[in-house]
């Protein structure tokens, strides 16, 4: 029968733990000083803007697509190709507040206020978090949805929709935004292409701060669950470890993305998340273990208890890792732009968690149960008596 890891296999794990332990500080600090001072590459999920996907039917090259929006201000590397060159798929992205443009708000300001005057107006306000979309409030009789239509048909693409109910004298006017821009320049630059768009998102900036923060306070909140929960299972050898690996593991990866210069949106937060309760998981087997060796084996070393608890479970690491890694690879190459930032996020994570719970995890309790009498003493308030050879 075939053995990913030989029952004659041994290893001694936790032989250089202090220089491992070494290791991965600096690579988390490095993580964390790339996140907080090179900062990392937001999508348009978290910054707001406009995205638009699309394929064309004929052949069709990335220079005219860029072409075709460079008149009206896209930049070129908003234009991405997705997939083959052959594909004719592409993806353009515009961060910022591009629901909705400053000309036509004006004009359309400048259209309510030739029709009714100044003081008509009550309040006018262009909320982003909707989208290319201007809500007015106005003083005195109310007026249907006919007569406004009139009044703004000099601004193109312009959709009104009535208040109603206690807000009678409010009025919606959608405006058609960047991406309908976006769609008319390509459809009057490439008109035998056969354009199909795919998806349309536009995201605005408040909405996109709300989701950042949301990203940010949902990962603290799992890693003070994620310690409640070990803090609860485990006592004061094993629980610091855990919660330091899931530091751990979080940093280093986020710190390879940043320097990949790879976007941070939903996806990315997804995938921490998956990662934190993966690598989390895998270093509970390895503790089980350990705590089980030390109930079988009570006079025997604790360093080899640890190793031999490492050793014991390695093949189930290896095959976890192995499998969840087989399952991503797919996602990586085929799985479109969302499935493969998720993807890729993973795939580091596994690496660098199944890496923790070998190295880091295992050996870090040793380093723990050596200084427990200094650390309990320290957050006892009291000081240590020297631990007796």
């Amino acid at each position: 029968m075939f053995e990913i890891v030989p029952k004659t296999f041994w290893y001694d794990f936790v032989a250089r733990r202090h220089f491992w332990a070494v290791v991965s500080f600096a690579m988390s600090g490095l993580g964390l000083f790339l996140f907080l001072f090179i900062g990392p590459r937001w999508s348009i999920d978290f910054t707001g803007g406009t995205e638009v996907d699309m394929h064309f039917e004929k052949t069709t090259e990335i220079a005219e697509v860029r072409a075709a929006l460079e008149a009206v201000g896209v930049a070129e590397d908003a234009v991405q190709q997705v997939g083959d060159p052959g594909t004719s798929e592409f993806s353009v992205r515009i961060q910022g507040n591009t629901a909705a443009k400053q000309e036509d708000v004006d004009a359309v300001k400048a259209a309510l206020i030739k029709a009714h005057g100044e003081t008509w107006i009550d309040d006018f306000r262009v909320e982003t978090e909707v989208g290319a979309r201007i809500a007015v409030t106005y003083i005195g009789d109310q007026l249907s949805k006919d007569v406004l239509e009139a009044d703004v048909a000099s601004v193109k693409g312009c959709l009104v929709t009535l208040g109603g109910g206690q807000d009678a004298n409010l009025v919606y006017i959608t405006l058609p935004g960047v991406s309908e821009e976006i769609k008319d320049a390509l459809n009057t630059a490439l008109p035998d292409r056969g354009m199909i768009v795919d998806r349309a998102d536009s995201v605005g900036p408040k909405v996109g701060g709300s989701l950042r923060t949301a990203g940010v306070t949902s990962l603290v909140v799992s890693a003070l669950l994620h310690l409640v929960y070990v803090a609860i299972r485990f006592d004061f050898t094993f629980a610091p470890g855990a919660i330091i690996c899931l530091f751990h593991d979080v940093l280093i990866t986020v710190g390879i993305l940043v320097a990949m210069r790879q976007e941070f949106g939903l996806s990315t937060v997804s995938a921490l998340l998956t990662l934190s309760g993966y690598s989390l998981n895998d270093t509970i087997v390895v503790y089980d273990r350990i705590r089980e060796n030390l109930e079988r084996y009570k006079r025997k070393n604790f360093g080899d208890l640890i190793n031999d608890a490492i050793n014991q479970t390695l093949s189930r690491t290896i095959m976890t890792s192995g499998a969840t890694s087989m399952a991503m690879i797919p996602f990586l190459f085929i799985g479109g732009a969302v499935l493969q930032q998720f993807a890729l996020v993973m795939l580091i994570g596994i690496v660098v968690g199944t890496y923790s719970s070998v190295y880091v995890a295992a050996p870090l309790t040793m380093i723990l149960r050596d200084y427990e009498p200094q650390l309990r003493a320290l957050f006892a308030g009291k000081k240590a008596s020297p631990k007796t050879p």
